[in-house]
């Protein structure tokens, strides 16, 4: 299998996780904090599919996020919700309590087929290159703050194959943690 197809599938198969667990929380799940300090099941399941857009839109391609265009903020406002990653708890709440998992999941699904059309016109090349994402962080002013620079200060180097498989295995790990943190939200209620 080469990159390109092997990248669409762990991207397919991610959304398709994302799907499976999302799909059936109640609202009451959504918004369960397993613990103090903790974000919010909604928040993490969103923060999967905005890292991914941010990845592919911001950190690669230097275009707007797919939630930062007027279909998405009409709809849905996502453009109000600040950055992928990198926020308050507050503000993560925030996130959480503005969407629904019907919202997350349109969403993850516009960014899944944002990323793959443009992985498929990729030459297999590219993934081999390093983008030059310190220019594409000044379209963004909280790109630009010592926290965020902070949290992505790893990442300056890697090559475009590097930083999707990056973000690919910190999807399939949040979505194990909120499969755990959805089975604890259920134990919960029902006791």
């Amino acid at each position: 299998m080469d990159a390109v197809a092997l990248l669409t599938s762990q991207w397919t198969s991610l959304n398709i996780a994302l799907h499976a667990l999302s799909h059936d929380l109640s609202p009451n799940e959504w918004v369960f904090r397993v613990a103090s300090g903790e974000n919010l099941t909604g928040f993490t399941l969103w923060h999967v599919a905005a890292c991914q857009d941010w990845t592919v839109q911001t950190w690669i391609r230097n275009i707007p996020e797919v939630r930062d265009r007027e279909t998405w903020t009409r709809r849905l406002g996502l453009d109000r919700l600040g950055l992928a990653f990198g926020m308050s708890l507050a503000d993560a709440d925030a996130v959480a309590r503005a969407v629904c998992a019907a919202d997350v999941l349109a969403y993850a699904d516009a960014v899944l087929v944002e990323n793959i059309r443009w992985l498929s016109a990729v030459d297999a090349r590219e993934l081999d290159r390093v983008p030059d994402n310190r220019a594409h962080l000044n379209r963004h002013p909280a790109y630009r703050t010592a926290w965020y620079l902070a949290e992505v200060q790893g990442m300056w180097d890697q090559t475009v194959a590097e930083v999707i498989s990056l973000d690919i295995g910190h999807g399939r790990t949040h979505l194990g943690e909120a499969g755990l943190v959805k089975t604890l939200a259920r134990r919960s209620s029902a006791s």
